[in-house]
């Protein structure tokens, strides 16, 4: 069986980042939220959402890094016979468990993880674009504001 699976270093820093991101969302979207600003910490947290379960993906790779021909065992015994190579996805994170007669299934990383993650992307884009636009109706530029100031 060939293997085509990630690096210990690479995952490990996707986890770093993952999470230092996260925190970083979350620190910046609870004050937002405090502030009045609903879309724009509503975007931050489910942001810090996505990039704790795109973390949570990545550690089930790192997790079974060493044991891959296990995790497709688990996965599907009866089809396991069957696998000659392994390939690995890092977004969305996935182990692909290939089969010789071209076929594949997932092992080692949670089935739910990929909508969830992509859910959460979706609403963070769309209540960031809300959010600006918010920004946009509510910011006026000085000189509509402040007619009498106009240099002309």
């Amino acid at each position: 069986m060939t293997s085509s699976y990630p690096a210990f270093l690479p995952l490990l820093l996707g986890i770093v980042a993952a999470a230092v991101t996260a925190l970083g969302l979350v620190g910046y979207g609870l004050p937002a939220i405090g502030r009045g600003a609903a879309a724009r910490g509503g975007a931050a947290l489910t942001g810090a959402f996505a990039a704790i379960v795109y973390a949570w993906g990545l550690a089930s790779l790192f997790l079974d890094e060493s044991s891959t021909a296990q995790a497709c065992h688990d996965a599907n015994p009866s089809l396991y016979g069957q696998v000659s190579s392994y390939s690995v996805s890092y977004l969305p994170p996935a182990l692909n468990c290939r089969m010789s007669t071209d076929g594949s299934y997932e092992a080692a990383v949670p089935g739910f993880l990929t909508p969830v993650m992509t859910g959460c992307g979706v609403i963070a884009v769309t209540l960031a674009l809300i959010a600006v636009l918010e920004h946009r109706r509510t910011t006026r530029p000085e000189h509509l504001e402040h007619p009498e100031k106009r240099n002309t």
